[in-house]
């Protein structure tokens, strides 16, 4: 009886080891001068072949979360709304009983702001949940800051 709890207990170690290190979606984040006090803020996924993360276009609250950058700061307004670049998929999905759209390969998140006085770098969260066909991985938060030249 020892040994078989054992076995479970190891078992399920591995198993939580192997979810935390399954990383399948790395972030880079920039921001570059387009106009006078006027940047663009520019997150890059790369996502692992077989991975996905969810389109900020999702439509209803009870599907996949969908990727959402939030930019911090009381010096910075932001212009239009962010725009996806990417491979975009829209389809049925059975796992979620709706109509999704998810974005794979290297996907960019543009959006522009305007800074008022001396603010020198812009802060966010990127929130994102990522899934392959057979399962999701949890919602996660990114927190990123980027220098404004």
């Amino acid at each position: 009886m020892k040994k078989l709890f054992f076995l479970s207990f190891l078992f399920l170690i591995t198993i939580a080891t192997t979810i935390q290190a399954q990383q399948p979606v790395k972030w880079n984040f920039e921001a570059q001068k387009i106009g006078d006090k006027e940047y663009e803020v520019i997150a890059t996924a790369t996502i692992q072949e077989g991975w996905a993360v969810y389109s900020q276009e999702m439509d209803g609250d009870s599907g996949p979360i969908p990727t959402q950058i939030d930019l911090e700061g009381g010096n910075i307004k932001t212009i239009g709304s962010i725009v996806e670049i990417g491979k975009k998929k829209k389809e049925y999905d059975s796992m979620f009983d709706m109509e999704i759209v998810k974005l794979s390969g290297r996907t960019i998140f543009k959006q522009k702001i305007k800074v008022d006085g001396n603010t020198d770098e812009v802060s966010g969260v990127v929130t994102f949940m990522t899934c392959c066909e057979s399962s999701c991985m949890p919602p996660s938060e990114i927190a990123f800051a980027v220098a404004l030249d």
